[in-house]
């Protein structure tokens, strides 16, 4: 016990009382643990290296964590494939099966039987200072349960701790009476903690076998609290549950082992689950248990989470993602992770972003868009049921036909020079059928332009005097087509005198069009209310007063708010970022093109080869969903997710488009309003990032 004493006291010394050499020191063993397990003198190295740099140079650079190893643009996300694949564990089945083998089957609890969705454990402290309303509380929470632990080693040999030690503490330093902290910490616990799936199914099993079943945990939380604390988790029928604060001794120094053991005959076999290759492999099987390392599900996935959110949304959302992807139960698809991973956060803080301003506006009914509406009125509905919503069918084509009055040089501009300057080459009978003007076809030769002849460069002007020239015609042909569309927008408002139009983005032209039909030309009694998730502009397409007076509302980004994702996405990877973050929304119907005169929908092209895709991608920001909402039922503030933290996960990845074009090559679409009908010719996204260099 005396040079146990002297131990723990020099660690304490070298390895946390500095503050250099606690920030580098800790961080490396998490990450090197089984190095620390096996060549523990490489450590001890490494720790006079640090206290020499820190304690008698002064330095406060860091020593092995340099500028290039912290340069957090620098850190990619997995690229390889589906992340859950790093996970590579043995199936529950066979895992419970080999276990079978031991008269004692011992679990660790924190990280292997139950998990946190957090990046880090103390991250829950930010809930619980919320609580209790007291600033700074993490960091007073640290320090409170250090101070205990150091007072209870000085007095007894021991730094195993109670929680009421710990309030103790933050009683004398924030005046919150220990009895209230205690209770709002373990309800904390209560709400957030959940089993680990993998575990809780081989906990199942084994105990279909009537199994001998223990647990064993380094925690200040007491026996009773213990045991309440797995059985709200699903676990029941431990044999017996060990507490190193009940016994004054703890796994890493192997004390706790020799009580287990001590409780079972001499003869008995043991095995032990654990997820810290110090305290639950190395102090075990020095006691002659045998051991089952189950990785920390943290340490696989936190080096490939996005950086720089903020601290409570961004480690909420980490542990939802690693907890998911790295517990071993399954493994995904990448199209799944594409969308649990980097999308799911967007449209999960978009719908409540819209939710939110609908109360706040006194918003009636809301009005998702298609195509990109399809997954946010999900979401939406399974999120609330307060204000209506509808799936409103529209898009860049049927706004740009029947919005021609208010806005005939954007149609000029999209139908005419974007589809001549467009790597698809179009006919301009091709391009005239696909807004519904082929009646005027036979008219093209008094302009020298005949429907065979290809749309360009050169005769782009002479197409555009064309469509100028017979703009009556035009307006009157979309006329008779918005009979339709404006007995829909009536039965659909009904008597509500506001309504929030979505989309996704860019311009917003789709909602100011809507805006305009209902506000100006209809003259309905009804304010419009036009919100993006983001806003990019392209010189020609300025929308910058729209978004001043808030006409146009952004979640995401602008050109006038949150500048910096403004920037990332509009300047990197060569204009091509919309396209990837457009697949998050995407729908497995085809664009809708207008209407027919008897009220018939219009559609495109059916892109059938993405559906497969889209399902997939879906399927994992559903599944986010579903995760988020049921870990943040007890702490609905959760829900805000600001905008810039939701398109983080999305910068990340396309810091590197290798993973986005490997899987998404074949993904199919036209980027000039629909392609050419004529001859159904689409353009795959790997196409076009080879045909721009990427």
């Amino acid at each position: 016990m005396y040079l146990k004493r002297i131990k723990d006291k020099l660690y304490y010394y070298f390895a946390e009382k500095n503050w250099g050499v606690r920030r580098e020191y800790g961080p490396y063993v998490d990450q090197h643990q089984e190095e620390h397990a096996k060549t523990p003198w490489k450590h001890w190295w490494l720790l006079i290296r640090l206290n020499w740099h820190y304690r008698i140079r002064r330095k406060e650079t860091f020593l092995i964590y340099n500028a290039a190893n912290n340069d957090t643009s620098q850190r990619l996300p997995y690229l390889e494939g589906a992340e859950s694949e790093l996970s590579i564990r043995r199936d529950a089945l066979h895992f419970a099966k080999d276990l079978l083998q031991f008269d004692v089957i011992s679990f660790d609890i924190f990280d292997t039987l139950v998990f946190r969705p957090f990046k880090k454990p103390s991250d829950i402290f930010m809930i619980v200072g919320g609580r209790l309303n007291c600033l700074d509380f993490h960091k007073i929470r640290q320090n409170a349960e250090k101070a205990a632990r150091i007072e209870k080693f000085n007095k007894t040999g021991s730094y195993e701790i109670t929680l009421e030690d710990i309030y103790a503490k933050v009683e004398r330093m924030t005046g919150i009476p220990a009895d209230i902290g205690v209770k709002t910490e373990f309800q904390t616990e209560l709400d957030f903690c959940f089993a680990n799936p993998y575990m809780k199914r081989v906990f199942k099993l084994l105990k279909e076998q009537r199994k001998r079943i223990i647990a064993v945990s380094d925690m200040y939380l007491s026996h009773d609290r213990m045991v309440k604390l797995l059985e709200h988790c699903g676990y029941s029928g431990f044999e017996k549950v060990y507490v190193s604060c009940d016994y004054g001794t703890n796994k890493r120094d192997g004390g706790l082992y020799d009580v287990v053991k001590n409780d079972f005959p001499d003869n008995y076999s043991f095995v032990h689950i654990g997820d810290n290759s110090v305290s639950d492999i190395k102090s075990a099987e020095e006691k002659e248990i045998t051991t089952e390392f189950y990785r920390n599900v943290h340490d696989i996935g936190n080096q490939y989470r996005a950086d720089g959110m903020s601290e409570l949304i961004g480690s909420f959302y980490a542990g939802i993602v690693n907890t998911h992807l790295h517990n071993g139960l399954y493994k995904y698809s990448p199209y799944y992770e594409y969308g649990f991973i980097y999308g799911g956060l967007y449209v999960l803080g978009y719908v409540n972003w819209i939710h939110q301003r609908a109360l706040a506006e006194g918003v009636e009914k809301i009005f998702f868009l298609s195509r990109d509406g399809d997954i946010y009125m999900k979401v939406y509905n399974n999120l609330f049921n307060d204000i209506p919503c509808e799936y409103f069918y529209w898009s860049r084509i049927a706004n740009l036909k029947y919005t021609i009055k208010n806005s005939r040089a954007d149609f000029l501009k999209r139908i005419v020079t974007h589809r001549a300057m467009g790597t698809l080459k179009l006919s301009i009978g091709s391009v005239l059928k696909s807004i519904s003007l082929e009646s005027l076809i036979d008219q093209l030769n008094q302009y020298d332009l005949d429907s065979d002849m290809e749309l360009n460069e050169e005769n782009k002007e002479n197409f555009e005097n064309f469509l100028i020239d017979h703009i009556d015609k035009i307006q009157n042909i979309y006329d008779e087509e918005k009979i339709q569309l404006i007995e829909k927008i009536n039965k659909t408002i009904g008597n509500a005198k506001k309504i929030a139009v979505i989309d996704v983005g860019w311009v917003g032209s789709g909602p100011l069009g809507l805006k305009y039909l209902i506000e100006t030309e209809m003259n309905m009694d009804c304010i419009v209310y036009c919100w993006l998730a983001a806003s990019r502009s392209i010189p020609g397409e300025e929308n910058i007063y729209m978004l001043t007076n808030n006409t146009l509302e952004t979640y995401i980004f602008s050109r006038n708010y949150n500048r910096n994702n403004y920037d990332v996405h509009s300047k990197t990877n060569k204009n091509i970022n919309n396209i990837p973050f457009e697949i998050f929304t995407q729908a497995c119907h085809p664009t809708f093109f207008g209407f027919f005169t008897n009220g018939d929908y219009k559609f495109g092209i059916p892109e059938v080869e993405n559906y497969a895709f889209i399902e997939e991608v879906h399927k994992g920001i559903i599944d986010f969903y579903n995760r988020y909402k049921e870990l943040s039922s007890t702490e609905p503030s959760l829900l805000n997710i600001s905008g810039y933290d939701a398109y983080l996960p999305f910068r990340f990845i396309i810091r590197d488009l290798r993973f986005i074009k490997k899987y998404f090559y074949d993904f199919y679409f036209s980027r000039n309003i629909n392609g050419d009908i004529e001859n159904q010719r689409m353009e795959s996204l790997g196409e076009i990032m080879e045909d721009i260099g990427i």
